[in-house]
C-alpha cells in the first residue's frame, strides 16, 4: 500500500469516527430536550389538576353554603353562615395565590430548562 493511500484510509477513519461523534452528540441533545419537554408538560399538568380539584372544591363549598343558607332559620344564623363562608373563602384565595405563585415558578423554571436545552444539549437539573 502506497503512502497515499494510507493516508486516505486514515482520513477516511477519522471521517468515520467524526460522522459517529456528531451522531451520538446529536442523539444525546434530542434525549435531553425531549426530557426537558416531558418536564415541562408535566409541571403544565400538575399545574391543570390542582387547579380543577380546587374548582370542584368550590363547587363542593357554594353548594354546601347554599344549603346551609336554605335551611337558616334566624338572621343570626345566616349571618354566622355567612361569616363562615367569608372566612372559608379568604383562605382559598390566600391558597390559590400561593399555589399559582409557585405553579407559575415551576413552570418558568421548567420551561427555561426546556430553552436553554435546546441552545447547548446539555441537562439542567430536574
Amino acid at each position: 500500500m502506497t503512502q497515499h493511500e494510507e493516508r486516505q484510509g486514515e482520513r477516511g477513519g477519522a471521517a468515520r469516527a467524526a460522522a459517529s461523534d456528531l451522531m451520538s452528540e446529536g442523539r444525546q441533545r434530542f434525549e435531553h430536550m425531549a426530557d426537558a419537554q416531558a418536564q415541562f408538560w408535566d409541571r403544565i399538568q400538575d399545574s391543570n389538576r390542582k387547579w380543577l380539584d380546587r374548582m370542584q372544591s368550590e363547587a363542593s363549598i357554594a353548594a354546601d353554603f347554599a344549603n346551609k343558607l336554605t335551611s337558616a332559620k334566624s338572621f343570626t344564623e345566616t349571618a354566622s353562615i355567612f361569616q363562615n363562608w367569608t372566612v372559608k373563602h379568604m383562605e382559598m384565595a390566600t391558597e390559590d395565590a400561593r399555589r399559582l405563585l409557585s405553579d407559575t415558578q415551576d413552570i418558568i423554571a421548567a420551561g427555561t430548562r426546556f430553552w436553554t436545552n435546546i441552545g447547548d444539549g446539555k441537562s439542567r437539573g430536574h
